[in-house]
């Protein structure tokens, strides 16, 4: 690049869970001396105030939470310019919509390399059958606008070929990754519970996510119900927000969960809360990879989750994890009702998920994939030029 870093857009509709974390991530930590960051999303989210606060380079499209279509389609414009002002290397993408518009929009303006991560398909088994093949077809068709798919599970790009969106040869797979934090300590622990209000024999299951149909919350609340009935001292905490809140809320009243469930709302200390709690549940109906387990494997906390997409991949099929099919909330209240009475279960599922993340999934070793498959690109260019 003779000398100059590489100028690199993050593209995503806005900052909202792993894909968000996954896009921020990449702009604050790419290596500054090599790579020029610049992000663009869609406001709305927690995440925004960090990437304001640590002043990253960044720009907001007006795109919103909810459809709005003129909103929409003025978002496509701002992009459009940037890319029309501003010279980029690489554009990466995230997401449906960003994902659709960024990959376009840069063959447009001959961006050289153009990448999409793949965080979720937009055709899903829980949608109807023209709905899935409508969306499949988009994604096939989109193809042609993209250099380099990032998966970040083996499975994930099994899908990506299973469906003929892509080829092999051009999907990467990059497990994303966390800094993992030091152990925490019984101090540490006792302080969290007493910030979520928790008793010293409550047995606590966590949870967290955005409140949407996907992470699969109802059926946790109504697995929660048998588990309470097992055992009376039993908590369950969510963190998280969404737009299924006040359903939430309403089947909490209706189980009659009201003083058992605490709704804790998005916390940027979920890492240090997290250690004040014995389990970690994720009842996703569908997940890529569930950048939140690797959370809860860095607090030591053993998994009861959903046996979908990647998550039998990320948690070692089973190593750490209690693993039960999903929109099952007999089969969940029975994983966490065993796992709650099994000390030593706990112990040793904690333990081997801690040693799984440290090992496979660390914020360096992301970074490092990622910033040697945009080296790699721009080497091709030069090796043909």
């Amino acid at each position: 690049m003779n000398g100059r870093r590489i100028r690199v857009l993050q593209v995503i509709t806005s900052l909202a869970g792993g894909a968000g974390l996954y896009a921020y991530q990449l702009t604050r930590h790419l290596d500054p001396s090599r790579f020029d960051v610049k992000l663009v999303f869609g406001p709305g989210y927690p995440l925004d105030a960090v990437v304001e606060r640590e002043r990253l380079p960044h720009a907001k499209l007006s795109w919103t939470r909810r459809l709005n279509p003129l909103a929409t389609l003025y978002g496509v414009y701002q992009l459009a310019q940037i890319l029309r002002r501003q010279h980029f290397d690489i554009v990466h993408t995230h997401c449906s919509l960003a994902g659709a518009v960024g990959r376009v929009l840069a063959r447009w303006f001959k961006v050289p390399h153009v990448l999409f991560s793949v965080h979720a398909f937009a055709s899903r088994d829980y949608q109807p059958v023209w709905r899935k093949q409508l969306f499949l077809m988009l994604e096939r068709w989109l193809d042609r606008y993209t250099d380099r798919y990032l998966a970040s599970t083996d499975i994930g790009k099994q899908k990506i070929v299973v469906k003929r969106i892509s080829t092999a040869d051009r999907v990467s797979v990059v497990p994303l990754g966390i800094d993992i934090p030091p152990i925490p300590s019984n101090a540490q622990r006792l302080r969290a519970r007493a910030c979520l209000g928790l008793a010293d024999n409550a047995l606590t299951v966590a949870t967290a996510g955005r409140f949407e149909r996907q992470k699969g919350l109802i059926h946790l609340l109504r697995a929660f119900a048998d588990v309470h009935a097992a055992l009376p001292a039993a908590r369950l905490v969510i963190f998280g927000d969404g737009p299924l809140y006040s359903t939430l809320r309403t089947e909490t009243s209706l189980l009659g969960l009201e003083n058992v469930v605490v709704f804790a709302g998005w916390r940027s200390d979920l890492d240090v809360l997290l250690s004040g709690c014995d389990v970690f549940c994720l009842a996703s109906l569908w997940e890529t990879f569930g950048y939140v387990l690797l959370e809860a494997m860095a607090a030591r906390l053993p998994i009861v989750a959903t046996c979908v997409d990647g998550i039998p991949e990320v948690t070692g099929d089973g190593q750490c994890a209690l693993l039960v099919p999903p929109a099952n909330a007999a089969a969940l209240a029975a994983a966490l009702i065993a796992l709650l009475k099994d000390g030593a279960q706990r112990a040793m599922l904690a333990e081997q998920g801690r040693q799984r993340v440290v090992r496979e999934y660390t914020l360096a070793r992301m970074i490092g994939r990622v910033e040697g498959i945009y080296e790699e690109l721009l080497e091709r260019v030069s090796a043909r030029g």
